[in-house]
């Protein structure tokens, strides 16, 4: 009877320890290919790109400067809170992006992300900060004058941020402004590219698998 009973013990920790195991397959991120991450939208570069130092600011003038990417893998759009269509829809993916992580208690300790805008004309530092955090509270919203602005988005590839010759400043440039989602690691560098059209699936698929611990 013990022998039973010793037996049974024992396929009951080898049915617990396999059943443990494949749970933690599911719920682990899978280390993707270069291209399986480029079929899914992430395009890496083989080496990263330095980029040069610059200065953003955020609610309470808080300064916003290359320092702030070291040790934290961040991700970089470039919108504007006027923005009609493109940038609320890429914010939205964003946010649910970060709900997903946050459910899946994934380490966030060392991420971070950060909208810059493109319209420093009529976003002040409060009024885009603010636009960032009503998709996500820990999202950080920043602006600078345009020629920083230009500085870092042609560092970045970034498009569409080149305003009209207009003396008046027309914005109807930025309308129909679609921007990739830039993706910098905790170097500082420009590492890759998540490019559109975005879905939480393949963003929450990529990000895990380039950003895991």
């Amino acid at each position: 009877m013990k022998s039973i009973n010793k037996n049974l013990f024992l396929i009951a920790i080898f049915i617990i320890t396999v059943m443990s195991l494949f749970i933690n397959k599911l719920t682990t991120p899978r280390t993707l290919s270069n291209n399986e991450l480029l079929v899914n939208g992430l395009f890496l570069f083989e080496k990263p790109k330095q980029i040069s130092n610059f200065e953003f600011f955020t609610s309470n003038n808080r300064s916003f400067t290359k320092e702030d990417l070291m040790g934290k893998w961040t991700i970089m759009y470039f919108g504007f809170s006027r923005c009609p269509d493109e940038c609320p829809t890429t914010m939205y993916e964003l946010s649910k992006l970060v709900k997903i992580l946050r459910e899946k208690n994934y380490n966030l300790n060392d991420k971070q992300w950060v909208l810059v805008t493109i319209d420093p004309e009529r976003d002040s530092p409060e009024d885009i900060d603010k636009y960032a955090k009503g998709f996500d509270e820990d999202f950080i919203g920043v602006s600078n004058q345009r020629p920083m602005l230009l500085n870092l988005a042609t560092q970045l590839s970034v498009n569409n941020v080149m305003p009209s010759s207009n003396h008046d400043m027309d914005h109807s440039h930025l309308d129909n402004h679609v921007n990739s989602i830039i993706l910098l690691n905790p170097k500082g560098e420009y590492a890759g590219l998540f490019r559109p059209p975005f879905s939480t699936s393949r963003l929450s698929l990529t990000y895990q698998s380039v950003t895991q611990d």
